[in-house]
């Protein structure tokens, strides 16, 4: 599934998500731009707390909800990549 952002949003959504938001406000016509996976980054996207933090901090052992992939240990089932804006946009109406 292919997630979008706000021209300086924080955080990337769904396309559904933007037409919902569009409707509940009334707003005819958006601007939304393609995330892309940063490759390379330092940081990960916890999906249970919907935030990000630093690869080797705060996940792990130290964590009440961690819960390793392969149910031994290792990256937490939670941590997913980080996206940042693309230049490709498309234009949202309802």
């Amino acid at each position: 599934m292919k997630l979008y952002f706000l021209k300086h949003g924080e955080y990337a959504y769904s396309l559904s998500y933007f037409k919902e938001y569009m409707r509940n406000n009334a707003i005819n016509e958006m601007e939304v731009f393609e995330a892309e996976i940063e490759h390379g980054t330092c940081y990960f996207f916890c999906h249970e707390f919907n935030e990000i933090g630093e690869v080797g901090e705060g996940c792990g052992n130290k964590c009440k909800k961690y819960v390793p992939r392969n149910g031994k240990n290792g990256r937490c089932k939670f941590s997913g990549p980080v996206y940042s804006p693309s230049e490709k946009s498309i234009i949202l109406k309802i």
